[in-house]
């Protein structure tokens, strides 16, 4: 073919095209379309996120004083209120100790009516009482430093197994933890070959001489991993018992501290006034700090009663080393605590929370007060709604696979109890982020974007209208249009391709989506 005849044949199919277009556009056949007439709804905007169902509220409750345990009133699973008495600790030193305390201050007392019954006595500088009382507040106060510095130190005292510590016990606890670790590895080293070659004696490829041997070396591992971990939790124990008598000797090293420098005072009032003042500032000091003794006793023998600190339930009873020292076992009576040990767990009652995991990306849409739908598996058929009352002020890092992702924990309280939510079951959220009510909504794949200006075409009159719109807020699917529609405008839904004032031919016209609630 001439190649001038090729170029014409091309040009006339060029012009035959945008003949038929012309035509089409202005007169021809109408494009078939799908339209939504659009009405006033309610567009309400949802997160969806994973929650874990929860208790509102969980205390541990720890020991306030030393001593056996000589009473238990509760048991797992039982409800208690403010105050309950939980359980009982031996007081009868304290009790002897609070006895002293009382005699004193009635001493002191007295002596303090004598002292006030004295009028006049010659003035008197007392210059040794003074120095004297320097002495004594020195020596009070460098061994509340040595106290402290000890227990900072983490010092073993006494022997364990016949050996004495020389080391920090923080170190000597280190040095124990990895001698655990290489006894533990050997184990299961010496595990792995026992039971290799286990199964090359059942196959008649391994002497039984070689098996006993192998044998006796794993169950020499066993012994010196059990004897490892024997010292290890001697130690710990040993380590936690020597930090609450050190907490009970600094606390009574600061009250000594204190009655020094009571003492001072006095001594140094009497260095500059009379006697009898003197006597009377020495014996009202004395009051006080006797006063001071008796409410410090009675508060630890108040601590050996153990009380429930809000209205809840009891979750678990503490636990404490077996004789053994290869696991623990509850807490019973004639156990003795230390100051700081885990004594209950308790949860609190009302009403379950749920907590959610929310991204990092999405919390900034995330607000307390907004209401929330919570459903589960657990619980089919029913929906909660909650409110947000907590957002955590730090992201946390979960890895997921490779992976790492970062959420914000999100706290919805529940606004009644429900029997049949359990601690611990998984839930379905939807966080309500945003709702919009008495607006004009259309589909987001009805929207046309060109650059930062937004239309939808809209049929009328048998053609295809575009109508610049203004968007609000927008869901996943939909979006409301603040301006440039009215109710019952036919939106059309698939306007790709679509020319203003094409001819089309709209079916009939879906209603709008009904009001979210």
């Amino acid at each position: 073919m001439p190649k001038w005849l090729l170029i014409l044949l091309v040009a006339a199919g060029i012009a035959l095209t945008i003949l038929v277009g012309a035509l089409a556009h202005r007169g021809g056949q109408a494009q078939s379309v799908g339209t939504m007439t659009v009405h006033p709804s309610t567009l309400v905007v949802k997160l969806p996120e994973n929650g874990i169902v929860s208790l509102p509220q969980t205390a541990t409750i720890a020991a306030q004083s030393t001593g056996p345990i000589t009473w238990i009133g509760v048991h797992e699973g039982q409800r208690v209120s403010p105050g309950d008495l939980l359980m009982r600790l031996n007081d009868r030193q304290i009790s002897a100790t609070v006895s002293r305390d009382s005699a004193a201050l009635a001493q002191a007392e007295a002596g303090l009516r004598k002292a006030e019954q004295t009028a006049a006595v010659s003035p008197n500088t007392n210059v040794q009482n003074v120095a004297q009382a320097q002495e004594t507040l020195l020596a009070a106060q460098a061994k509340l430093k040595a106290d402290i510095n000890g227990k900072r130190a983490g010092q073993l005292s006494g022997t364990v197994s016949g050996a004495g510590f020389g080391l920090n016990g923080q170190s000597q606890l280190v040095e124990q933890q990895q001698a655990l670790s290489v006894a533990s590895s050997q184990l299961r080293t010496a595990k792995e070959r026992y039971d290799g070659d286990k199964e090359l004696y059942r196959i008649n490829a391994l002497a039984r001489q070689q098996l006993d041997a192998d044998r006796a070396a794993y169950e020499q591992a066993l012994s010196a991993k059990l004897a490892a971990q024997r010292q290890y939790d001697l130690t710990l124990r040993q380590l936690r018992d020597n930090s609450g008598q050190l907490d009970s000797q600094i606390e009574a090293d600061r009250h000594a501290v204190e009655g020094a420098r009571a003492a001072l005072s006095s001594a140094q009032l009497q260095s500059k006034q009379d006697t009898a003042a003197v006597d009377l500032r020495s014996a009202q000091a004395g009051v006080d700090s006797a006063r001071a003794q008796l409410q410090y006793d009675e508060e630890m023998l108040a601590d050996t009663q153990v009380r429930a600190p809000f209205d809840g339930v009891i979750q678990t009873i503490g636990s404490t080393p077996s004789s053994s020292g290869a696991s623990s076992v509850r807490l019973s009576v004639g156990d003795a605590v230390q100051p700081g040990q885990a004594l209950f767990t308790i949860a609190g009652a009302g009403p379950m929370i749920v907590r959610a995991q929310v991204d990092e990306q999405d919390i900034i849409n995330v607000h307390v007060g907004q209401h929330a739908f919570i459903s589960g598996e657990d619980f089919p058929g029913r929906t909660i709604v909650g409110t947000v009352v907590r957002i955590a002020p730090v992201v946390i890092a979960q890895n997921q696979g490779t992976t790492s992702a970062k959420n914000v924990e999100t706290t919805i309280a529940l606004p009644r109890t429900y029997p049949f939510l359990r601690d611990g079951m998984s839930a379905d959220v939807d966080v309500i982020t945003g709702k919009t009510a008495h607006a004009l909504t259309v589909p987001s794949s009805a929207v046309v974007n060109e650059g930062k200006k937004r239309f939808v075409f809209v049929a009328k009159d048998g053609k295809a209208r575009k109508t610049p719109v203004r968007l609000g807020l927008a869901g996943d699917t939909d979006v409301v249009a603040i301006s440039g529609l009215h109710a019952g405008d036919a939106v059309i839904l698939s306007p790709a391709g679509l020319k203003d004032g094409q001819k089309v031919s709209a079916s009939a016209a879906t209603p709008a989506p009904s009001p979210s609630v």
